[in-house]
């Protein structure tokens, strides 16, 4: 009798079921989310990085960078990434070391970029959706403090959209210590938003109107 995922030959059947080598443990582990997550971002990395056909879960059991790859999955998960294909592709696209799948810094570059190409609807679905899971969401800007702010804008949850077109927002930045408003302003292109919101003055009068409502009519 042998294990049929790593060839081990054994004299016992008992012996063979309590067996649990590395490739079997992969397979038991198939359905895990982190392991889901992973399989997606490794057949997509084959097939833009390197034009390969489509992966299988063998291939993916078979490889050297499984465990990394789960490890980006579970990255992915913990960190709610937006939008994980697009993560992946933007990781593929700009050449990022797979050991670097899973760094802050890099996930950060995403968002930047990300946040200037999402729609403003979608900037404000994001934040309200966190923001309403707080117990202050009716007076989140008033209540929350400037560490979070800057969490919340490395993360994506705050958009530039909200900071810069809502007068709780600019009111919430004016209570912040220096270390709090340079990490804000270090994740924002100050230039490019300008640019925007001036070139947008519909989207920017509709972010008022939800975060503001008529506050400062």
């Amino acid at each position: 009798m042998k294990c049929e995922y790593c060839k081990k030959v054994f004299k016992r059947e008992s012996s063979l079921a309590t067996h649990m080598c590395e490739k079997k443990r992969r397979w038991f582990s198939k359905d895990y989310p982190e392991n889901i997550a992973g399989f997606a971002a490794y057949d997509l990395f084959y097939r833009l990085g390197m034009g390969s056909k489509p992966k299988e879960y063998k291939d993916f059991v078979d490889s050297q960078y499984f465990s990394a790859f789960v490890k980006f999955g579970s990255y992915c998960l913990n960190t709610k990434v937006i939008d994980v294909d697009g993560y992946t592709r933007w990781l593929v696209r700009k050449q990022v070391k797979l050991k670097d799948w899973t760094s802050d810094r890099v996930y950060i570059q995403y968002v930047q970029d990300y946040m200037k190409k999402e729609t403003v609807n979608r900037a404000l679905e994001r934040f309200v959706e966190a923001a309403s899971k707080t117990p202050y969401f009716d007076t989140f800007w008033e209540t929350v403090n400037g560490y979070m702010i800057a969490d919340w804008v490395e993360s994506g949850k705050i958009s530039p959209w909200i900071l810069i077109c809502s007068r709780r927002a600019q009111s919430a930045l004016n209570r912040m210590n220096k270390e709090q408003f340079d990490r804000v302003a270090a994740n924002i292109d100050a230039v490019y938003w300008a640019r925007k919101t001036k070139q947008n003055p519909i989207d920017a009068d509709w972010v008022s109107q939800i975060i503001d409502g008529d506050m400062y009519e």
